[in-house]
């Protein structure tokens, strides 16, 4: 039987890698791809994949919502990531879009921006170890992008890869204990 739901191929292919592509260069597809130990596909070209990636901007929704009725049509329902294109998020009128891309997909995920990507050289070396590190270890600047990546691969019906880090680092000075006292 023919499955409709993106989650079931993902489920059917066991551990192998989640397939991203985005529907135009310079959208983002990469970086989910890294972001969450995927296969980057490149830009879409009507092979099914398991997400596709749109910023947040009325010309890359609309190329979404076209690969995602082509996609439908065939019987995939892919995940969407959205990369917001600046720190406010998406607008009114992209949040509206959003929810019509709903119907034709397993889920919308909206990733947030990171303002220090665009001040490093290799913004993807800053993406690599998103989803095996613990929230605490990243920079605060690349929380909330990890925890997106995290529903995203949760989304698709991927497990989380083997955390790299099974224990705690030590603590680099002593914790005080003046004003404690002894039990």
């Amino acid at each position: 039987m023919v499955s409709t739901d993106g989650r079931d191929a993902a489920a059917r292919r066991g551990p192998a890698r989640v397939t991203v592509a985005g529907v135009a260069g310079g959208v983002g597809a990469t970086t989910v791809a890294r972001a969450i130990a995927g296969l980057d596909r490149g830009v879409f070209t009507g092979r099914p994949v398991d997400v596709l990636v749109c910023r947040a901007t009325g010309d890359s929704l609309v190329r979404a919502s076209r690969a995602t009725h082509v996609l439908a049509a065939a019987g995939h329902r892919p995940v969407v990531a959205v990369t917001a294109a600046d720190a406010s998020g998406p607008s009114r009128p992209v949040t509206a879009r959003l929810r019509l891309l709903e119907p034709h997909t397993s889920a919308v995920v909206v990733l947030p921006f990171v303002r220090r990507w665009r001040e490093l050289a290799v913004p993807l070396d800053d993406v690599r170890d998103l989803l095996t590190r613990p929230l605490t270890e990243l920079p605060r600047q690349l929380r909330r992008y990890a925890t997106a990546a995290r529903g995203l691969r949760a989304a698709v019906g991927a497990p989380l890869p083997a955390s790299t880090r099974r224990t705690a680092a030590p603590l680099a000075r002593p914790v005080p204990t003046i004003g404690r006292t002894a039990r």
